[in-house]
């Protein structure tokens, strides 16, 4: 008779035999992650767009406490995938509105996430025709912690940022067509007051929907399809 201890020439454990299954803790602890985003876009006549997008996101719950990972991931994805999609509807005069922001959880619940640090990059390659082409490209990296928490204030300060790289490229393009300069503002373009004031109320020095003040001004709340507001001239 064989001794089920050494059986099949190894010891048997206990658990063997009972259906007991290990439950193990997850070993890893993660606490940001990126996500980077590049396209390039045929537009014909040998011309192109490339934009791309680089989000850093950090974990905003204590410390061990497990998120919903992929959740998470897929929410940042989906960001980084409108904006470079923008781009291409503003070169194609597409009066479409895409939502820059991080689109917050489905659940309600308090964001496990925040957008900590964004870089965006633009290159515009045209033909200048006699076998001459322009590929004048920008990047710009901004902190946008103090907006990370209104998705609202986050599409507008990505909205400002990509104006910017759109200005440099076009004030290249055109001294190069021979057009002179466009008189473009190559910085971060102004916010309208009412975008930066809109926030439904402030109670005891802090906006009604409970985030703090960003540099001093009141956080707006976060857009609604039926309660759309201007930004930058556009609704969203």
């Amino acid at each position: 008779m064989t001794n089920n201890s050494y059986a099949n020439g190894h010891a048997a454990n206990d658990d063997d035999f009972t259906g007991f299954t290990y439950e193990l803790e997850e070993p890893i602890a993660v606490k940001g992650f990126s996500v980077s985003y590049d396209r390039k876009f045929n537009t014909g006549n040998f011309e192109s767009l490339n934009p791309a997008i680089t989000i850093w996101v950090k974990s905003a719950v204590p410390e061990g406490e497990a998120f919903d990972l992929h959740h998470a991931k897929e929410r940042v994805r989906r960001m980084a995938r409108e904006n470079v999609r923008a781009q291409l509807l503003r070169l194609q005069g597409n009066p479409e509105v895409v939502f820059l922001g991080l689109q917050p959880p489905l659940v309600g619940e308090p964001d496990p996430i925040f957008v900590r640090t964004i870089g965006v990059s633009l290159t515009r390659k045209v033909n200048l025709e006699a076998y001459n082409n322009l590929a004048p490209g920008y990047t710009d990296w901004a902190d946008v912690r103090h907006v990370a928490h209104s998705p609202g204030e986050l599409h507008m300060a990505l909205d400002r940022m990509w104006q910017s790289l759109w200005a440099n490229v076009e004030d290249e393009i055109s001294r190069a067509q021979g057009n002179g300069g466009t008189g473009g503002f190559f910085g971060l373009p102004t916010i309208a007051v009412e975008d930066l004031t809109r926030s439904g109320g402030v109670v005891n020095g802090r906006p009604a929907n409970g985030q703090p003040p960003a540099n001093g001004l009141v956080v707006p709340a976060m857009p609604s399809a039926s309660a759309a507001r201007p930004v930058n001239g556009r609704r969203i």
